[in-house]
């Protein structure tokens, strides 16, 4: 009996010691978020691509950060890319780089972030949200370990690990036809799933108290967290995660009168967006945001025009809108509401103006 405590004590004492040297900022002792960071520490001395799976919120650039700061790569480029904000026309030219006159506003050849990454690791954010077609381009680097500019018929030799991430539920994606399913495999060698603020109760605190800390130290007023607003953090559901947590607290702390924070003041009953696990099925929480809900049906007088294109368009622009104010503006969330992928809301927002 003392001996294995001896050796789980010693395992702890490893791992705290890696974690202070590589991943100083993920924060928490909670078991989840020791056994996320047990594999990240396991998988980081390697070759193979390794894919982040975890709700919108849990920190998944962080995670990768710590396989890149643990690895023999630790010295060379670490190059974070949010596959969401990639416009579609122009997803390789980022990737992949370009030559001067590849195709119409190339005035200036340019390398692209996987070159930005040479010897060292890329971050591939939001992989869940390319397109086919880039998917089929980011398959044939994976494999190939060569890039091919636009513009340019010569492949080039590249040495980049790749860690992608997602929120989304790619083996379900891949069973609908909208994910590759090789490239799925490809990137899947060493699958990690981060855990969702809800299962990390004895990290709360600590989070919450970092957070607050984060706000006094770029200027925000001094002031602490009170035992109904410590309660409350400790018994709300938090959908958003870490993300979430601190975006409450920022707030919190403006909003607060006097020199401590209160329940009140975390505005913990608004209603939140529902969000979904990386492995699909819903988060219940409380007070949910209702769905999104068809305009009611238009009573038309005789004479009126029956412009369809007009009144689909119409509908769209009030749904999109309505989206994007539950959202709070963030794109993602929005065309989840909407049943989208994000490239296409982007590309009806671009034509609605």
């Amino acid at each position: 009996m003392w001996i294995e405590f001896r050796n789980v004590r010693s395992s702890m004492d490893d791992l705290r010691s890696w974690r202070s040297n590589h991943a100083a900022e993920i924060l928490g002792e909670s078991p989840a978020i020791r056994r996320a960071l047990q594999l990240v520490r396991r998988v980081a001395g390697g070759t193979s691509n390794v894919l982040l799976l975890g709700e919108t919120g849990t920190g998944k650039e962080l995670f990768a950060r710590a396989v890149h700061a643990a690895s023999p790569r630790a010295a060379r480029p670490f190059v974070a890319v949010n596959c969401a904000a990639l416009p579609e026309n122009l997803i390789e030219s980022e990737l992949f780089g370009h030559v001067r006159g590849a195709f119409t506003g190339a005035a200036t050849p340019r390398a692209g972030r996987f070159v930005a990454a040479a010897g060292g690791t890329i971050f591939l954010d939001e992989i869940g949200e390319l397109p086919l077609a880039a998917q089929a381009k980011l398959l044939r680097v994976l494999e190939q370990r060569t890039i091919c500019p636009v513009g340019v018929d010569a492949e080039t030799p590249i040495d980049v690990r790749v860690v992608a991430a997602t929120h989304r539920n790619l083996a379900e994606m891949v069973a609908r036809g909208t994910f590759r399913a090789d490239l799925y495999f490809r990137l899947a060698v060493l699958p990690i799933e981060l855990p969702p603020l809800r299962v990390r109760a004895s990290d709360l605190q600590l989070l919450a108290e970092h957070a607050l800390r984060r706000v006094v130290e770029r200027g925000g007023p001094a002031v602490r967290l009170d035992a109904s607003a410590l309660d409350a953090i400790l018994s709300y559901n938090w959908p958003g995660n870490v993300r979430e947590l601190n975006h409450r607290i920022e707030r919190a702390a403006m909003l607060a009168d006097g020199d401590a924070i209160t329940s009140s003041d975390l505005q913990l009953d608004e209603p939140t967006l529902v969000t979904t696990l990386a492995g699909g099925s819903p988060v219940a929480r409380s007070e949910p945001r209702a769905p999104l809900a068809a305009a009611p049906r238009p009573v038309l007088d005789d004479d009126a025009t029956l412009d369809l294109k007009a009144a689909i368009e119409g509908l769209e622009r009030r749904m999109i809108r309505e989206a994007l104010e539950r959202a709070h503006g963030n794109r993602t969330e929005a065309a989840a509401l909407l049943g989208l992928n994000r490239t296409t809301l982007v590309e009806k927002l671009r034509r609605y103006g």
